[in-house]
């Protein structure tokens, strides 16, 4: 019995020291991070995504809507500024979607309707086909994980507080942005109406540094009216490696309509 009662001992005592001195963070002191001004910050998210001169990713896609659940996979690649070529597959393979975003210009192409759309990046924004029109200086970027706000932003600023592991911008109550000061990179931006109920929130999670840039595995989009919710989780990324010839190319058949979206 003792021999039992000391075995449990020292796993209790292993159990404790390995929780406290590895998985317990919170239970740690942390320090304050250090003081810093916002318009400084902005810099320097700005600065961090600048080092992302190429993408090439593969997700799997989750969506949760009034209409329906999807899963399927998604590929992506991206080129600094502003080029981006995103490829949509359902369950067993179904090409669901093919879009290229070049600059302004955006390409659509939905082989299950047998259609393609054109146009730009601000119809699409007038037509609510993004998911949420964030104030980020790059869409290129922000699909990728790398949200930038705009310096715009420092105008509307009410407050700007930091605990011991974040940043926050507050920007009149109704808009908040959430940056972790490893990178620095944009971790949570959440919208709220007049009334104070929360509009849509965009969240990367499980940040991973490669080749000088910190980016999600994960990132979630979620619209509360109605609610809905986007999922990405990136099993492949490679960034700053040459991309082929041709990369954004979309071949689209004989015979499809094409339609040139308008205001």
């Amino acid at each position: 019995m003792n021999g039992c009662r000391k075995g449990l001992c020292v796993i209790w005592v292993v159990w404790v020291v390995g929780f406290l001195g590895g998985c317990a963070g919170p239970f740690r002191s942390r320090k304050p991070l250090p003081m810093v001004r916002p318009d400084v910050l902005v810099y320097q998210i700005q600065d961090h995504a600048s080092h992302l001169l190429t993408f090439q990713g593969r997700a799997w896609v989750t969506v949760v809507s009034p209409l329906g659940s999807f899963r399927g996979s998604m590929r992506v690649s991206a080129k600094a500024p502003d080029s981006l070529w995103m490829k949509v597959e359902g369950p067993l393979g179904i090409d669901m979607m093919t879009g290229r975003f070049a600059g302004e210009r955006v390409l659509l192409y939905s082989p299950l309707e047998n259609v393609a759309y054109e146009g730009s990046i601000q119809q699409l924004r007038e037509r609510d086909v993004l998911p949420i029109d964030m104030g980020s200086s790059d869409l290129v970027l922000g699909m990728v994980g790398l949200l930038i706000p705009d310096d715009e932003i420092l105008g509307l600023l009410t407050s700007f507080t930091s605990d011991s592991r974040k940043y926050v911008f507050d920007l009149g109550g109704e808009e908040q942005i959430w940056v972790e000061p490893r990178g620095p990179v944009v971790t949570r931006w959440e919208k709220r109406d007049g009334n104070g109920e929360i509009l849509w929130v965009w969240e990367g999670k499980e940040f991973k540094e490669k080749r000088g840039v910190r980016l999600p595995r994960m990132i979630r989009i979620t619209e509360y009216n109605p609610k809905q919710r986007v999922t990405l989780f990136f099993e492949v990324v490679k960034t700053n490696h040459p991309i082929k010839d041709g990369w954004c190319q979309i071949r689209i058949p004989e015979g499809v309509e094409t339609i040139e979206l308008e205001y």
